[in-house]
């Protein structure tokens, strides 16, 4: 089998001798596996290490695409084979001893994850994510990239946004750019584009949709990039792509790339014309990426390392600043009324104030435990949204600027301030950037109430009274804060009927039902004797300090003993009614 392996390798002819040539290959292969052939020159020295990243841009956890590979071998161009190693979890060691002038390696990957940001290989649908297939050689990011399809039909669709030198060939500067551009290949894609501001939007559909005239929808995506120009100052690129994978199920995804960005969005969302408006909210969210986090990004990502967790405070400021400005798009672009997004933005705003983990975590924080997001020891509990926590702040640090400076500044003149004295001038954003961006614009006597603000909602845990915050602005605020009422009074925040119980979906750490054990997607099925079900919320507002309530509960398919729920009115979450309207039509949102 080695032997049969490297001669087929060797009847190959690979071209580009001067570059790193990656083959990828499927018709043969079985459902779900991808074959890698790579050529390349040796590193200098006695060995080249190849190694397979860890994390992707736009998903900070370790993924360690290496996992999923598998069949590895090397040998010279004429099949003689190479001794390898691994030398860690990612990297494979070939030594060659200088004898070698070209390296040929082959692997398989393993490709069944469907989401925005993976590979997945079914036969009649070939989409990948170039960094979840490609080996790099160590220390040669920078070499240029040739990506050639031989197994690809002719009569085959292909979306991305890789230059194409033909159907099957494809070139790229760096591995930095081969890796930001996915593909999506099928038998058919639905594909138009449209020109605006002077750039050509493609958009590509794949799955069902029933949408018969997309027109419209490219009419919206346009408003946005408008939009967003105006916010930016610039629109810096000539092409881009929204590349969006239609499932039968539920899944609501999407990544951002430097001139793409990939949606696996439910087929159920492009069922007509009307229903295509509700892909607006997350293509705005993605096309803002074009800027910050693209381009304008943190210096700890500048450039990338893919086998060295980046580590910054400023996700928040990335992809939460990005969320505040998603609404805020459509409401500009006229494609979300006014009122509708004063009113989730309350919304919003009031569920995260009556959030343990937003009270415990600041968003700074929030930003460096990402890396934890996937650990076994991180507790449901404890895992807080940078992209909530950083919402919350770009409105807070919006009206922030706009209070301090008496109207003359907001957001938008910070946004791209950030942008050209960092992205324009070659550099990352370093982590007080943004701090010392909001003191360049209200100038060095503002010193202390910025970093005042700072400590005490980027770094810190500071609740916040809208009333005073919002003092000065033409924002009324209806501000109310109490003790919890109903099943939140013994800290179940949110709780779904199952049944003749109830099932709970959220427990207050160091709330009465945790201190009882309950947790997440325990089913109540008995209060006190009774049918939980059928208990009125009211019974628990009614309750006296130092009462004992016995409990029934089953976790998951085992049945628990009845417990004792000891109630004190020290324990009792509090939780606030927050709504904001402002006094002056359009204020914080088109003036």
């Amino acid at each position: 089998m080695r032997n049969l392996l490297h001669l087929g390798l060797s009847l190959i002819p690979l071209r580009g001798m001067g570059e790193i040539t990656y083959r990828l290959f499927w018709a043969e292969e079985p459902p779900y596996t991808y074959r890698v052939i790579m050529r390349l020159s040796p590193s200098k020295g006695p060995y080249t290490d190849l190694q397979m990243p860890s994390w992707r841009p736009g998903r900070y956890i370790l993924q360690n695409y290496a996992g999923a590979l598998y069949h590895f071998s090397a040998q010279t161009p004429d099949g003689q084979p190479l001794a390898w190693k691994k030398t860690d979890k990612d990297t494979w060691r070939i030594f060659h001893t200088g004898k070698a002038s070209t390296l040929e390696v082959s692997y398989r990957i393993d490709a069944r994850t469907l989401d925005a940001g993976s590979s997945y290989q079914g036969g009649a649908l070939i989409y990948f994510n170039p960094i979840t297939l490609f080996l790099y050689p160590v220390g040669r990011l920078n070499e240029p990239c040739r990506l050639e399809l031989p197994d690809l039909p002719a009569t085959w669709a292909v979306a991305t946004a890789l230059p194409a030198k033909n159907k099957r060939l494809y070139e790229a500067p760096s591995y930095h750019h081969l890796v930001d551009a996915p593909f999506v290949i099928a038998p058919t894609l639905r594909q138009t584009q449209t020109t605006c501001e002077g750039t050509t939007l493609h958009v590509h559909f794949w799955g069902e949709i029933g949408a018969k005239n997309v027109d419209p929808f490219l009419t919206d995506l346009c408003k946005i990039v408008q939009t967003q120009k105006q916010i930016w100052g610039e629109l810096p690129l000539a092409e881009y792509h929204f590349i969006y994978i239609l499932v039968p199920f539920l899944m609501r995804h999407a990544v951002e790339h430097e001139n793409c960005a990939v949606f696996v969005l439910p087929q159920s969302g492009a069922q007509d014309e009307s229903s295509l408006k509700g892909f607006l909210s997350i293509s705005a969210h993605e096309f803002f990426h074009v800027w910050n986090v693209k381009r304008l990004r943190p210096a700890a990502m500048w450039p990338y390392d893919y086998n060295t967790p980046p580590m910054t405070s400023l996700h928040w400021f990335t992809e939460g600043v990005t969320d505040y400005y998603t609404s805020l798009t459509l409401v500009r672009a006229g494609l979300m009324p006014e009122a509708q997004y004063w009113s989730q933005l309350s919304s919003f705003l009031q569920e995260l104030e009556n959030s343990w983990v937003y009270q415990n975590f600041s968003p700074a924080e929030l930003s460096m435990d990402s890396w934890h997001a996937t650990s076994p020891y991180r507790p449901t509990f404890l895992q807080g949204s940078f992209y909530a926590a950083g919402k919350r702040v770009g409105f807070l640090l919006d009206m922030f600027l706009r209070r301090e400076s008496g109207g003359r500044y907001k957001l938008d003149d910070l946004m791209r301030y950030l942008y050209r004295t960092y992205y324009k001038r070659g550099k990352g954003l370093p982590e007080e950037g943004v701090l010392e961006g909001v003191v360049h614009l209200l100038g060095a006597e503002k010193r202390k109430v910025v970093e005042d603000f700072w400590r005490s909602y980027v770094e810190g845990r500071e609740r916040v009274s809208y009333k005073d915050f919002l003092t000065g602005l033409p924002i009324a605020v209806e501000e109310v804060e109490e003790l919890a009422q109903g099943w939140a009074r013994i800290g179940i925040r949110r709780w779904s009927q199952e049944g003749e119980g109830i099932r709970i979906v959220h427990v207050e750490p160091l709330s009465a039902a945790a201190r009882l054990g309950l947790s997440q997607d325990d089913i109540i099925y008995t209060v006190d004797g009774k049918s939980a079900g059928d208990l009125d919320p009211a019974f628990w507002d009614s309750l006296k300090d130092g009462a004992r309530v016995p409990i029934g509960w089953r976790r998951k398919d085992e049945v628990v003993d009845e417990g004792v729920l000891y109630f004190t009115a020290r324990q009792i979450p509090r939780q606030k009614r927050l709504r904001l309207t402002p006094t002056k039509e359009g204020f914080g949102t088109s003036d």
